[in-house]
């Protein structure tokens, strides 16, 4: 069976919005940084896969030109064995028909093919113009390190990793709040529901815990002593501080199952409910905002929805404005509901359907 290199080119047709396309479709495809993306394009023509199948190699062909990406494809040279009597290894030769024997002079070794053959511009066999294609070489090699493989690309969540407890919980934090794009689309890679879940609730009773003590300072020194009497604050709170984890799990499953009807309502459950649950339980790293005196609560309930807007939006692989309407269908509904209890009556009234008959 023969083996395949896919070769990509770089753009099919020239233009600004064909290369922001084909830039897009090479992060989301390939889970690459905006940078790392804009460097492959760049640097064509880059050797993306090699030594695969035929079947692998159509995947990946069809992948790129589906993006706007021009691919080229080279059939690696394949050897067969002829046995030769007494002898005692085999002797591999290629299938090529050039076999002819070469005359005398200075051998060359063509660096795509592998092909022996006087020293020229241009190899024999599979037409490569070595002038050309040393330079791409080399510049290929150079960022061989960087790019390795598409397909190889880190796509484990630190908090997923089995890594130690507080760096991966605190590595985890930090790309959630600074780099969501890139954090969602490992979290729509990953799979499972106990590990996001004891991330929110770790989130939670950290966020929640702290804004209930701050509340607490607040009601023991600005409100009178008289009505400490009638309020027993301190019972209150050790009983809000017990019941944060059983809250926060509720929260969770709550709003993922309200968040993921709504989904599919409009049309885009593309990977079930554990992308919806995973989304929600990972954005509850903004609990963490709550630590902030006064605005930390605002702050950290508003960037919540932004964020469970972009997991919802990267685990489903839906558009922005779907990601969006998901999300805030509930208030939609709710609103609508609350209009429509206001002007029915309203409406009937003006119409004269409740008046009473006259004699």
């Amino acid at each position: 069976m023969g083996l395949y290199k896919v070769i990509f080119l770089g753009l099919k047709v020239a233009g600004p919005e064909e290369e922001t396309r084909l830039i897009q479709g090479l992060q989301k495809r390939f889970n690459l940084t905006p940078q790392r993306a804009e460097s492959l394009l760049q640097r064509v023509p880059i050797v993306v896969k090699k030594g695969i199948p035929k079947e692998e190699m159509e995947r990946y062909v069809r992948a790129l030109e589906e993006i706007g990406g021009k691919v080229r494809v080279e059939e690696e040279l394949d050897l067969e064995v002829e046995e030769i009597s007494k002898e005692p290894e085999p002797i591999y030769r290629p299938k090529s028909r050039l076999e002819q024997k070469l005359p005398t002079g200075p051998i060359m070794t063509c660096p795509q093919c592998g092909f022996e053959q006087p020293e020229r511009n241009e190899c024999i066999q599979c037409g490569l113009v070595i002038s050309k294609f040393v330079p791409y070489q080399e510049k290929a090699k150079s960022i061989e390190d960087q790019v390795r493989e598409i397909s190889t690309e880190e796509k484990v969540l630190p908090w997923e990793s089995g890594g130690g407890l507080f760096s991966a919980y605190f590595r985890t934090t930090k790309e959630a709040l600074f780099s969501p794009v890139q954090f969602f689309k490992k979290v729509s890679a990953g799979e499972g529901y106990w590990s996001p879940l004891i991330y929110g609730i770790i989130s939670g009773i950290i966020g929640i815990g702290v804004l209930l003590i701050y509340q607490w300072f607040f009601f023991s020194a600005f409100i009178p002593a008289q009505v400490h009497t009638f309020i027993p604050y301190n019972l209150i709170l050790t009983f809000l501080m017990i019941s944060i984890p059983f809250t926060v799990v509720f929260s969770i499953f709550l709003g993922s199952v309200i968040t993921h009807l709504c989904i599919m309502i409009i049309g885009g459950n593309k990977r079930g409910f554990q992308a919806t649950f995973r989304a929600i339980s990972y954005s509850f790293c903004t609990s963490l905002f709550y630590i902030i005196p006064f605005v930390g609560n605002f702050v950290g309930s508003i960037y919540m929805i932004v964020l469970i807007v972009i997991g919802v939006r990267e685990g489903h692989g839906m558009t922005t404005g779907k990601a969006v309407l998901a999300v805030f269908l509930p208030l939609v509904i709710f609103f609508g509901l609350i209009f429509a209890a206001i002007l029915t009556p309203l409406f009937f009234g003006g119409a004269g359907l409740f008046r009473g008959v006259g004699v």
